[in-house]
């Protein structure tokens, strides 16, 4: 009798393994654009740009089917810099005035903040003066609305650049020293170098060629101690062109010598193309054989430049022909794979349908003479048998909701955050710049990193660490409120009791009555 439900509860089970798991398929690409987006940016690190462009694209096709706005606006601020590294600024502007658009949606002040100062950077290379002041006074202007303003010294710093090269070295020098001041106070060497080389720079614009000497020879000695590579080869420069220009020519060849070693070596092409041409003019009169040498070499070097940028749309164009290829074939596949599986739902229906046909017609064969008695018995023992079998059968088949785990590597990467973290709880000044600095990875890169961690960005963990901190305190000693609030790193008893009170909805005195 128990024969006809188990049949229909097999029938239901075969229905239900053979659905298309959606779950999993997401999940699945969640994995793979991570390990694109991961691995492309290995490859911009190590200067493969064609590379790397290809895989951020393959990374924004997935992201861009699911629709995760953030990855997307990630994507294009990062392909915007892959574009800006081998000098094709239209394709550059494009990404990052698309990744503006997606950060526009989404409010995140931060995040507009700095699309607008790439903005201004990509308009600097480009000489459009005019936007790029546009641009960075309205990313200096979000910056000042975000509650830690961790960027501001960055943001101050092109402002700098900006203003000095549109002929306002005044305005130029305020900028670099206001931002020298902000990373003085995080003790930040590298950043406080790429200052006083801003400085430098408005200095030799007001034609103070001493002081601007000055800046920049303090600024190598910090650029060379922290081996910022691509900052050291420019300092080197702009020491010639300072040279150069106060008719100092052994010096000038000097320190242009000096930017080329460094940019052949680490192959920065777009520098190295730059000191060869100033090189040229001024070894034209002294020594002829070597300018003809410097300029045959810089010559060359133009042509390589431009034939990566071509090798760079050929690869670009490639993977996506690539991709397309392999989207048509996984499509012919799924759907291969659903016919397959509606054929077999439906050979499933069909043997139940035959099963339970011989069952009831051998059983009535049997049953003829008591049908109406037996007929009452059978569906009172059926219903009670499918209920018996129902549960049964879930307890073989029930397991529990997947939980959310993360890797070693997650939980080593928190562990690092969580030990910087402690080890600067008392520094007001704290924020995701440092961070960022210490764990080697992009300020945007680690907040999306943690955001997928923990659930929260950088900032948002940082506080919850602090009123961790501040709870402890109030609970366990008898320490006062101000002295709590200094240890937990927070700049006034009034922004720390409106923290706290956002986080535990009452003020740090009422919190300790109430303990």
């Amino acid at each position: 009798m128990k024969s006809c439900p188990l049949l229909l509860f097999l029938a239901l089970f075969l229905v239900v393994a053979c659905a298309p798991h959606s779950d999993e398929v997401v999940k699945v690409m969640d994995e793979q654009a991570e390990q694109l987006f991961i691995a492309a940016d290995s490859l911009l690190e190590a200067n493969d740009y064609g590379h790397a462009i290809e895989k951020y694209r393959q990374a924004l096709k997935i992201f861009e089917q699911k629709g995760d706005t953030g990855s997307i606006s990630d994507c294009y601020f990062q392909l915007s810099t892959a574009y800006h590294r081998i000098g094709d600024f239209n394709l550059s502007i494009e990404m990052a005035q698309k990744c503006l658009n997606l950060d526009s949606l989404t409010n995140n002040l931060e995040n507009l903040s700095c699309s607008y100062n790439t903005l201004a950077a990509l308009f600097l290379s480009a000489k459009d003066l005019m936007s790029a002041k546009k641009f960075i006074n309205k990313a200096i202007e979000l910056e000042q609305q975000t509650e830690d303003q961790s960027n501001m010294s960055g943001r101050y710093g092109l402002a700098s650049e900006i203003y000095t090269k549109d002929h306002h070295p005044e305005t130029g020098l305020k900028y670099a020293q206001k931002a020298y001041q902000l990373d003085s106070l995080r003790k930040d060497t590298a950043n406080m170098g790429k200052r006083l080389s801003q400085i430098g720079d408005a200095y030799a614009a007001l034609k103070k060629f001493k002081e601007a000497e000055k800046s920049y020879m303090l600024a190598a000695n910090m650029l060379e101690r922290t081996k910022i590579i691509n900052s050291v080869c420019i300092n080197y420069k702009q020491l010639g062109n300072l040279y150069d220009t106060m008719g100092m020519k052994a010096k000038a060849v000097e320190f242009y010598e000096k930017s080329m070693e460094v940019a052949r070596e680490y192959n920065l092409n777009y520098l190295l193309e730059s000191d060869l041409t100033r090189l040229t003019a001024l070894y034209g009169e002294t020594d002829p054989y070597k300018g003809y040498k410097f300029a045959k070499e810089a010559l060359a070097l133009k042509d390589s430049i431009y034939n990566e940028k071509i090798q760079v749309a050929t690869q670009e164009f490639s993977a996506r022909y690539d991709l397309v290829t392999k989207e048509n074939k996984i499509t012919e596949q799924e759907n291969r794979i659903k016919t397959q599986k509606a054929w077999l739902i439906a050979l499933c229906f069909f043997f139940v349908l035959v099963l339970s046909s011989l069952y009831y017609f051998f059983r009535l064969r049997f049953v003829k003479r008591e049908k109406q008695l037996l007929n009452v018995k059978y569906y009172h023992a059926l219903t009670h048998d499918f209920n018996n079998d129902h549960t049964d059968g879930n307890a073989d088949i029930a397991i529990s909701d997947d939980a959310i785990s993360t890797t070693e590597a997650d939980r080593q990467f928190i562990l690092k955050v969580d030990e910087i973290i402690e080890r600067n709880l008392d520094d007001s000044s704290l924020s995701s710049v440092k961070i960022s600095q210490e764990v080697c990875l992009g300020q945007r890169q680690l907040n999306r990193k943690m955001k997928a961690i923990t659930g929260s960005d950088t900032g948002t963990y940082i506080r919850d660490k602090r009123i961790v901190k501040a709870k402890k305190l109030l609970k366990t000693t008898e320490k006062s409120i101000g002295e709590i609030q200094t240890a937990c790193g927070f700049d006034s008893p009034s922004y720390f009791s409106k923290v706290f009170r956002d986080v535990e909805g009452i003020s740090p005195s009422e919190y300790r009555k109430k303990v």
